[in-house]
């Protein structure tokens, strides 16, 4: 059998301040975390080795170089020891298949949301909303939309508009499916437990949740629209006239989307992991996570069309570039959350707020 030994303090996710305990026999152990989180967390471990012969290299130690820069005691030690940290999260909880199995959900959710959400403004009457989220998906997948394309928002909306109560229930579990991939995806990256809720309950807090972050993930995408709109309206009623430079137009919208970047990384982070860290790790991981899923949707445009020029893809090259805008997307908020872990971890004795 091979030699197992628990993993160092250093490398098992946070303080461990109690025992390790057998949980279900020779598979797996649980480890007793402190109270950094305002309760004490019990968290399976990684399955232990099954008896046999190890196939692949040997592990490789860190160089020396790197120990001795981690060692010390200034910003280039504990930058390295923050990178390190996330670096190991990110890893050892899969975060990449963890983020191709959210992408799975993500593409299946889509269309039930988008259908759910082109029959609400369809019963609402507000065919500009409908306009918003047309231009939401615009700009989440450029050249995607559009008549003939995979994503054809008049056929969503026909549909919409006739879809039964059977259908709709259908479409809330599709919906919810995406909330509880990225839920799952956190609480493994954090060392969480799994969320305790039943069945029921475990959706219809899935869909909570959907409701907060759906509209601002929405939002986020139309900033450059609403702000016009708004400024637009304001003009209006004041009886003034704007000929002017948009900068300040440009400049508001800019700001706007970061803002509802950062709500969404943020209550991701603090409310979908199962843990809560500390109010500065996660208001950190948050600044960061807005400004790198900021600048993947800036670069969409790009990214999609390196896929779907591809002619070895065929008919599948507009599916697959969705899937890889999802994949990019996911796997940056999944690097995000491995890097609040690890801030967290550096500071255990921070109260959560």
């Amino acid at each position: 059998m091979l030699p197992v030994s628990p993993p160092p303090d250093d490398e098992g996710g946070g303080d461990v301040s109690g025992r390790t305990t057998d949980a279900t026999g020779p598979a797996s152990r649980v480890v007793r975390r402190g109270t950094q989180y305002g309760r004490t967390v019990e968290s399976p471990q990684i399955l232990l080795p099954i008896p046999g012969e190890l196939v692949d290299p040997p592990v490789k130690e860190l160089p020396e170089r790197v120990r001795l820069l981690q060692a010390r005691e200034d910003a280039v030690g504990a930058g390295l020891t923050i990178g390190m940290r996330t670096t190991f999260r990110f890893t050892y909880s899969r975060a990449t298949l963890l983020a191709a199995g959210t992408t799975y959900y993500l593409f299946l959710a889509l269309f039930s949301i988008l259908t759910l959400a082109y029959g609400v403004t369809a019963a609402l009457g507000a065919d500009r909303h409908s306009s918003y989220i047309t231009e939401a998906l615009s700009q989440a997948f450029p050249g995607l939309v559009g008549g003939g394309a995979v994503i054809d928002p008049d056929q969503l909306r026909s549909v919409a508009q006739t879809t039964t109560i059977v259908s709709l229930v259908g479409l809330l579990y599709g919906a919810t499916g995406a909330v509880l991939a990225a839920s799952r995806s956190v609480h493994a990256i954090y060392g969480a437990p799994n969320n305790p809720r039943n069945i029921v309950w475990l959706r219809v807090w899935a869909f909570g949740w959907f409701l907060v972050l759906a509209p601002l993930v929405l939002l986020s995408f139309v900033t450059t629209s609403l702000t016009a709109s708004f400024s637009g309206r304001l003009m209006g009623a004041l009886g003034l006239e704007w000929e002017g430079s948009t900068l300040v137009l440009t400049v508001t919208a800019a700001v706007l989307t970061m803002v509802l970047n950062f709500l969404v990384v943020y209550v991701v982070l603090g409310r979908l992991g199962g843990i809560r860290p500390a109010r500065r790790p996660r208001l950190a991981g948050a600044a960061v996570g807005s400004v790198v899923i900021e600048v993947l949707k800036q670069a969409m445009a790009l990214l999609v069309g390196l896929v779907i020029t591809k002619p070895q893809y065929g008919a599948l090259a507009a599916p697959i570039g969705i899937m890889f805008v999802l994949y990019l997307q996911s796997s940056a908020l999944y690097g995000v959350a491995s890097l609040t872990a690890a801030l967290a971890e550096v500071q255990p004795d921070a109260v959560p707020v």
